[in-house]
């Protein structure tokens, strides 16, 4: 598979002249995860909505995968993080174990906003893709293109997408996951944001992941139907949009052009037919 990335390559910004204002967008973000998007759309003039749908906790060290792959980190050449979220409990596992990465090392973030945390942690990266935030941009980089013999760890959440590990065998690397968070159904919902909801007061609705569809609609249970059906979804990907079809969402899809915070409030503001202008400087997303 190709990286499928639609148009140039968007800068860590939005238009400041898109227009929200009136507009409720429903973010459904872990809650440690929606702070910039939330910010994004409200300086866009829209009215962000809380309404988290996952729940994101790191594995422990007793973890056999975890400790099967902490092992092996002295030996690697080339270390992947494939989330903001892999960056915080992958070093934090390695810190509790006393480890640190190898000397020499190449770390390569699957996203401007996964860097900046990198970076922030002290730890230099060695690339990051140009266009496509995702397992199909990071198979484009120099660095994994010649990898036969070579260690290769990727930092991931449990139960992530086998692409990239699968891709990188078939090259012939010796690839090593560490799962080092798992991502659940929020066990509470809101149901003032809910009644809401379901009142019509929701405009569109915020899925950035595959999980973040399929947590939602375990919290909706018997609802998600009509809610999905009257309310717009904007996805952060087309591999997103096409799961969201597949659990049945029957509503409008809006399919943000990277997978960046900025990119979806553009989409947001192309669904309200908000006009584009100058730009303002913004953080983008892992």
């Amino acid at each position: 598979m190709t990286c499928s990335c639609r148009g140039p390559q968007l800068s860590c910004r939005i238009p400041m002249a898109i227009d929200l204002t009136g507009v409720s967008v429903l973010v459904t973000r872990a809650s440690h995860q929606a702070e910039n998007l939330c910010r994004l759309i409200a300086v866009a003039g829209g009215e962000p909505v809380r309404f988290p749908v996952t729940e994101i906790t790191s594995l422990p060290l007793a973890d056999a995968a975890v400790a099967a792959a902490l092992e092996q980190v002295p030996m690697v050449d080339i270390v992947i993080f494939v989330s903001s979220n892999a960056v915080q409990f992958a070093l934090d596992l390695l810190e509790l174990r006393g480890l640190s990465l190898p000397s020499g090392v190449q770390v390569l973030a699957v996203g401007s906003g996964t860097a900046r945390q990198l970076t922030a942690r002290g730890i230099a990266v060695s690339a990051v893709p140009a266009r496509c935030y995702n397992s199909e941009g990071l198979l484009q980089l120099p660095q994994l293109q010649q990898v036969s013999g070579r260690a290769v760890l990727i930092a991931s959440g449990q139960g992530g997408r086998a692409h990239l590990g699968d891709s990188l065998r078939a090259r012939g690397a010796q690839v090593i996951q560490l799962p080092c968070y798992r991502r659940s159904p929020s066990r509470r919902v809101d149901n003032k944001v809910l009644a809401r909801w379901q009142e019509g007061g929701i405009d569109l609705v915020v899925i950035t992941s595959a999980s973040t569809a399929d947590h939602m609609l375990a919290l909706l249970g018997e609802d998600a139907g009509a809610l999905l059906s009257r309310t717009a979804i904007v996805a952060i990907s087309t591999r997103v949009a096409d799961h969201c079809r597949a659990l049945g969402c029957t509503g409008p899809i809006l399919v943000a052009r990277q997978a960046s915070d900025p990119a979806l409030v553009e989409v947001i503001g192309e669904w309200g037919n908000a006009p584009v202008a100058t730009t303002a400087q913004f953080d983008e997303e892992d």
